[in-house]
């Protein structure tokens, strides 16, 4: 087929699944990585590669841009990838791992709350995700198979869909961290603690802990209370990390650490959960109070 008429296919399937994402920004539906292709932190190519996926990787596809560059994710953890790399389909087999995130959700037999429903889920129940329709998935849950809304799913790391450098130690410190990698780009909110919600830095951080079991306090001082201390030189992914401002010497933020002198944490003057080297960051370093290792 012409390359030019490919292309122009290509941009009205694109054109239709925007429609699809303005109902619902949370799945737009899958994608094939067409080369060897980076999964980034950000939209550009000026940001963190988060892992090299190779040609033929299937992937969700959560949301457009608008600048050339889509949101997905891949084995429950949430980059860019740009556009020019990726054959978009609406509806795609892939294999992914995940959970139910809200109370009382209904599996349905079809993608469209005008099919049938199958049975009522429960909240935190894990789900096999065998492919994506628009914004639905179909999942095998506790053995039946059916669709559910994708605002509905919360991804988590799956071996099955490949392992990613955060996670690939196996350790349950790592698996938090790729579990906070896919929460990058939530807004910042004071007080807030989910991702439907938003975070502040310490509802992040707790939040993430509480995804894998683990009990914490709440505010970011009472949540130095936790775990067990850590040297700064023995630094694990998974670890908290925690700062004192330049006013004050009580503590005032928490991140996870993720390696390489790096931290994710929801930061206030970002206004998102970000990424931050805290090893070329003077306000980091000058302001680091200690760790803690919750997460054993």
């Amino acid at each position: 087929m012409n390359r030019k008429i490919v292309r122009a296919l290509l941009t009205a399937v694109l054109g239709i699944s925007a429609l699809i994402c303005s109902a619902n920004a949370d799945c737009i539906g899958g994608a094939v990585t067409t080369a060897d292709v980076n999964l980034r932190s950000g939209a550009g190519t000026d940001t963190a590669i988060l892992d090299t996926l190779p040609s033929g990787t299937a992937v969700v596809v959560e949301s457009d841009t608008g600048s050339g560059w889509y949101k997905v994710n891949f084995s429950g953890v949430s980059g860019y990838m740009s556009a020019e790399y990726l054959d978009f389909s609406a509806e795609l087999a892939l294999s992914a791992a995940g959970s139910v995130s809200a109370t009382d959700v209904n599996l349905r037999s079809g993608p469209g709350t005008d099919t049938a429903i199958v049975r009522v889920t429960s909240l935190g129940e894990k789900l096999e995700i065998l492919g994506v329709s628009g914004n639905w998935y179909r999942v095998s849950a506790g053995g039946d198979i059916g669709y559910m809304r994708s605002d509905y799913v919360a991804l988590s790391p799956s071996a099955a869909s490949g392992e990613t450098p955060a996670a690939s130690d196996g350790s349950i410190g790592a698996q938090i961290v790729a579990f906070a990698r896919q929460l990058l780009g939530t807004p910042y909110v004071w007080a807030a603690e989910t991702p439907e919600e938003g975070f502040d830095c310490s509802g992040f951080v707790s939040y993430c802990f509480k995804s894998f079991g683990y009990s914490t306090n709440r505010t970011a001082a009472t949540l130095f209370e936790n775990g067990v201390a850590v040297g700064r030189s023995e630094l694990l992914p998974g670890d908290a990390v925690f700062f004192c401002s330049d006013s004050s010497s009580g503590i005032g933020h928490v991140g996870l650490y993720i390696g390489d002198g790096e931290m994710i944490h929801a930061s206030s003057s970002a206004g998102e959960v970000i990424i931050t080297n805290i090893e070329d960051s003077g306000y980091y370093t000058r302001n680091y109070v200690g760790a803690r290792r919750i997460a054993e």
